[in-house]
């Protein structure tokens, strides 16, 4: 009796891992660069409205309280 050793071979292609591991690092500092690239903008936008808006009610404060000692000396003065 004789025993035929078959191998089993396919021809089934190999991906490089390293291609793939590399187009993935690509990808990811693509994603990473574009949301970057709108959340950097969008902060400073927003940072510099609320800025604006504090620095417009320091000066309203500002100008009620000079106007609060204006009308003190104004009374002082005629009384």
């Amino acid at each position: 009796m004789k025993v035929f050793m078959r191998s089993h071979s396919t021809t089934q292609p190999t991906t490089n891992s390293q291609y793939v591991d590399s187009r993935m690092q690509t990808d990811a500092s693509v994603n990473i660069f574009i949301g970057c690239s709108i959340l950097i903008p969008m902060i400073l936008f927003v940072g510099f409205n609320i800025y604006k808006k504090h620095r417009a009610t320091v000066l309203r404060q500002q100008v009620a309280s000079l106007e609060k000692l204006w009308h003190l000396n104004i009374n002082k003065k005629r009384a």
